[in-house]
């Protein structure tokens, strides 16, 4: 395939490398749905000051800032902890208000959700927030008409297509590089995409997450030398509730169990061990340029389609 990205992107020490993290509790995972219930989140333990300081003083001792997608239910409950992310350096981003999947809202529901967490994250941090991830990275095909809304609200990107397949998210056809994505004829949206391997024609996931703590941590370490071959930003996600062994036990089912607490112990000193070996890691929001003029590499997608279009 003809390698079109520009010598200047192609450098290594030029290609953008993010780390984001999805602030949320343990209780707003996705296996939890109907087991924790929404008016019961409260009932359990908080853990996500404790994880959220761990993470900031580990970004500190590396030199490093980051992304930072925040819920809404949580910076409710803990503003003083949101104000410490922000004082540190690291970019603020929305990661809606209630930690619910698109595939449950509709156009009025989602604009109310993104536009309160918005709107609180602005006035507790005095920073302009210009990032979005849907939880569950829900933004998909039958969800497309989520970006019309982030365009609405003054979005400047998103973080929220995955380009693999998976039985809850993922649209594979995307690029694996940053793209502008639209709704129909609706208006473009950057669109950031987490890391992925490409092995033969298959996208596999390596950005974080439950892959980052079941799979060998050489699947990361290959999609990272990948993109930067490539000239391919990488992209990063964890949650502070990944890093905590001690974390309260949810009366999961089995495959729940495992997606959740598996590699808890070891997780710190794996994110310490891929930190550490660049000193390239910051926000998305300091790159946006370079992600940009990425993107304009692209044909924009159009996510109603599934399509390219060329206007």
């Amino acid at each position: 395939m003809l390698d079109l990205t520009p010598m200047s992107v192609r450098d290594p020490a030029r290609v953008p490398c993010c780390v984001s993290i999805d602030v949320e509790e343990y209780v707003h995972v996705e296996v939890a749905r109907g087991v924790v219930d929404f008016n019961q989140w409260d009932d359990w333990p908080s853990r996500v000051e404790r994880n959220v300081d761990l993470l900031l003083t580990l970004f500190d001792a590396c030199g490093l800032r980051g992304t930072f997608f925040i819920l809404g239910h949580v910076a409710q409950r803990h503003e003083s902890m949101v104000k410490r992310i922000a004082q540190a350096g690291h970019e603020i981003a929305s990661h809606g208000s209630n930690h619910q999947r698109l595939h449950q809202l509709n156009t009025e529901t989602f604009r109310a959700d993104v536009l309160a967490c918005k709107k609180l994250l602005e006035d507790q941090t005095g920073q302009h927030v210009r990032g979005y991830r849907a939880p569950t990275f829900s933004v998909v095909r039958q969800t497309a008409w989520a970006i019309d809304v982030l365009v609405e609200l003054g979005f400047e990107y998103d973080a929220s297509i995955f380009p693999i397949r998976h039985p809850w998210y993922g649209v594979p056809t995307t690029p694996m590089s940053p793209f502008m994505v639209r709704n129909g004829s609706g208006p473009a949206l950057l669109e950031v995409p987490p890391l992925v391997y490409r092995l033969g024609s298959w996208n596999l996931p390596a950005a974080g997450g439950g892959y980052f703590r079941l799979l060998p941590l050489v699947l990361m370490q290959w999609a990272l030398a990948q993109a930067c071959r490539q000239g391919r930003p990488a992209i990063l996600y964890f949650h502070p509730w990944e890093f905590d062994p001690q974390m309260p036990r949810m009366p999961l089912s089995v495959t729940g169990l495992i997606r959740t607490y598996t590699g808890l112990r070891r997780a710190q000193s794996r994110l310490e061990c891929i930190m550490r070996r660049s000193s390239r890691w910051g926000p998305i929001g300091d790159v946006l340029g370079e992600l940009r003029a990425l993107a304009d590499m692209h044909p924009v997608f159009d996510l109603a389609r599934c399509a390219v279009t060329h206007n």
